[in-house]
């Protein structure tokens, strides 16, 4: 019997062995590809990288990043998900006690402690823009809960916090419970006096202000509120015979 793996071969053989391999390599060279990285690895590019444990960067030179990402045209530079826990986590100073079971159902988690005293106040998210730097969507659109649940500031004329209603039969503003306003007070007439001066930066005379009695005194009412710059002036209809005060309250 011939044994064909000493047999010589003809010119002919060899070339159609060669066009047979240049084949398969340009077939094998069009198929995805596949997971080469696993534990103990270095990161493939260009692929998936497959682990059983934490893949971490460390960075030791100060201001330096220790990992960046960039996409091109409408790619993400980053995502993260997660079958049960937060899909990307974020910390500043120091790491949260976090059990990952609170992170569920959570997009991205930010976390920072309390900023030192006269320092910087810790944020857990930061959003910037020229235009809208935070937008929430959704059933509640943005919810805020602390001690103080929602802080809003204005460093011009706009408002600090704006309610929007997109027609007339729409609401608004809605509050729960009891309201704060830093813009009323109370303040006492003197016995045998008729008016009350209440001197409060930011009045003008285009100011609206309400004031009603505190007091119960028969025959005596508010006549009349004359705002000017940086005060208002409280009208009774007459004289009161002993302190009486009056409760105001200014819009504008």
């Amino acid at each position: 019997m011939t044994d064909n793996a000493s047999a010589p071969r003809s010119r002919r053989a060899l070339l159609a062995a060669a066009a047979g391999g240049a084949a398969a390599l340009a077939a094998s060279a069009a198929l995805p590809l596949t997971a080469m990285a696993n534990d103990g690895d270095p990161v493939t590019v260009g692929q998936s990288n497959d682990a059983t444990s934490t893949t971490s960067i460390t960075n030791s030179t100060d201001a330096s990043d220790a990992f960046t990402a960039a996409a091109a045209g409408t790619g993400f530079g980053l995502t993260g998900s997660s079958t049960g826990g937060a899909g990307i986590v974020g910390w500043s100073i120091s790491a949260p006690a976090l059990d990952p079971a609170d992170g569920a159902y959570t997009g991205i988690y930010g976390w920072s402690p309390a900023g030192p005293v006269d320092g910087p106040t810790g944020v857990g998210v930061v959003g910037v823009s020229d235009d809208w730097g935070v937008f929430g969507n959704g059933t509640v659109g943005v919810y805020g809960y602390g001690t103080y649940g929602v802080v809003g500031e204005s460093a011009s004329t706009a408002a600090g916090v704006t309610a929007f209603a997109k027609t007339a039969t729409d609401l608004a503003l809605d509050v729960v419970g009891k309201v704060r306003f830093s813009r009323s007070g109370r303040s006492s007439v003197a016995a045998g006096h008729s008016t009350k001066t209440v001197y409060l930066a930011g009045v003008s005379s285009s100011s609206r202000v309400f004031a009603v009695l505190h007091s119960n005194r028969s025959g005596r009412y508010v006549r009349a509120v004359v705002p000017t710059t940086g005060s208002f002036k409280i009208y009774l209809n007459a004289t009161v015979s002993s302190t009486t005060y009056v409760a105001w309250f200014v819009l504008n």
